[in-house]
């Protein structure tokens, strides 16, 4: 499993424009609302290569939740994750059990609390810093997993289908 996701402290609308300003605006049909089960399925062509980047997004107890289906939030980082939060609360949280990686960003207060990845294959690359009493101690990536498994902002059965051109 791969699952990551961002999630920030705003209303639907809002969040989604920050995020258009945040990724490639070019936006290959705007959102659409879809169940859970059918995302992937319409985010992939009948080959099964990804349309673009697509994002699976809702609002659950006043967070949006950008689940990110497609996998290119991973490569951005905790100064520009900064960037995009503002003023507002922000977690990106991702983890993959085929590579043995993990990452975890926390950020309140126009600061990053916590920036943690693991990644076996790359331990040079692995960060370590902060700390934030919400998210416990982190080792590797199974603690990181285990925090996106147990958190219980991360569902919705259904939300919008959010694709994007290159680089999203």
């Amino acid at each position: 499993m791969n699952p990551s996701y961002a999630r920030i402290r705003l209303p639907l609308a809002d969040a989604l424009e920050r995020f258009s300003k945040f990724v490639n605006p070019n936006e290959l049909e705007p959102p659409s609302e879809v169940s859970m089960s059918d995302a992937v399925t319409k985010s992939v062509d009948s080959n099964g290569n990804w349309l673009g980047g697509a994002k699976y997004v809702y609002h659950n107890d006043g967070w949006t939740v950008f689940e990110d289906l497609s996998g290119h939030l991973g490569a951005c980082s905790a100064q520009s994750w900064l960037d995009f939060a503002g003023d507002c609360e922000f977690i990106f949280a991702g983890y993959n059990d085929a590579i043995s990686y993990g990452e975890l960003i926390v950020i309140r207060d126009r600061s990053v609390l916590r920036e943690f990845m693991y990644d076996a294959e790359n331990p040079d690359e692995n960060v370590d810093t902060g700390s934030c009493p919400d998210v416990g101690a982190l080792n590797t990536w199974v603690e990181v997993a285990r925090f996106v498994d147990d958190d219980d902002i991360v569902f919705s059965e259904t939300g919008l289908l959010w694709i994007h051109g290159p680089g999203a």
